[in-house]
């Protein structure tokens, strides 16, 4: 089963864009964007064939599942752009939950299930924000500004494409040889309509990019994270794009959503992106 385009633009207030195949919805929306696409112009797949995730990593995306790009042209410093991740994140664990599943964010921009021990986690869902800064794109970080530290903190964001990946209406061995534990929604709870999770992520990414633009609606994000976390209390270490690794314990998610990890000899790291592995206690 796969998006029925025609019942979700009924069902959805913003333009619906729908490709039965394509490299990647990101592209498209981008290029829609480019074209004059309105804010939350939302852009879905039956299939991807180069979907990606954010180190540039392959994202299986078969029929079933939902894989979408939406357009945002939102009110928000290029400084800021990473809210637009955690309100990702956010709309996901709240389509999950719309569903039936207790998802969880697992720092910085996947949601995925836990086992009833807490012992293992299985991706669900992940994110992909990318932005165009004064016209020129860039890979959005997940937390804190894209641009580095001597660009001008009053450049302007043209755009952004928020590309979210759901494993919805289909099995966990459809999405092939995986080097890390996969689940869907179908798995988790039973049959669904990939129509019905396209519409229900769609409001709840609205509602949560609305509410990043505020402050006090990014207070109310990073009380969100911080409440669904699946790092926080955990071993982990931090892969950074443009540092040494941190390894230590994730104590905390600060104000700006950044990860707090307390190296073994107490130091305190605030991180703002990387690849984030979860360790076994010794």
């Amino acid at each position: 089963m796969t998006v029925d385009p025609a019942a979700l633009q009924r069902q959805v207030s913003a333009p619906v864009v729908h490709r039965e195949t394509c490299p990647s919805t990101n592209d498209i929306a981008r290029a829609e964007a480019r074209a004059g696409a309105t804010d939350g112009t939302f852009v879905i797949a039956d299939e991807q064939t180069a979907g990606r995730g954010r180190t540039g990593n392959a994202w299986a995306s078969p029929p079933g599942g939902v894989w979408s790009s939406t357009v945002v042209r939102a009110d928000i410093a290029a400084s800021h752009v990473g809210r637009l991740t955690l309100a990702g994140g956010l709309a996901a664990a709240d389509t999950a939950a719309s569903f039936g599943v207790d998802a969880r964010l697992k720092w910085p921009n996947d949601v995925v299930v836990a086992a009833a021990d807490g012992s293992d986690q299985s991706k669900l869902c992940g994110v992909l924000t990318e932005a165009v800064i004064d016209e020129v794109p860039v890979a959005g970080k997940p937390v804190g500004s894209v641009l580095p530290e001597t660009d001008p903190a009053n450049a302007d964001m043209s755009f952004a494409v928020l590309g979210i990946g759901v494993n919805a209406a289909l099995d966990p061995d459809s999405l092939g040889d995986l080097d890390r534990a996969v689940t869907t929604l179908r798995a988790e709870r039973g049959a669904v309509d990939p129509t019905a999770v396209a519409a229900t992520l769609h409001e709840h990414l609205r509602t949560w990019v609305s509410r990043v633009q505020t402050a006090g609606g990014m207070d109310d994000a990073v009380a969100a994270v911080r409440e669904r976390s699946a790092t926080l209390g955990k071993r982990v270490r931090v892969t950074r794009f443009d540092d040494d690794p941190v390894t230590g314990t994730a104590v905390a998610i600060d104000d700006r959503g950044a990860l707090v990890v307390e190296r073994p000899d107490g130091a305190r790291v605030h991180v703002t992106e990387g690849v984030c592995q979860r360790l076994r206690r010794a």
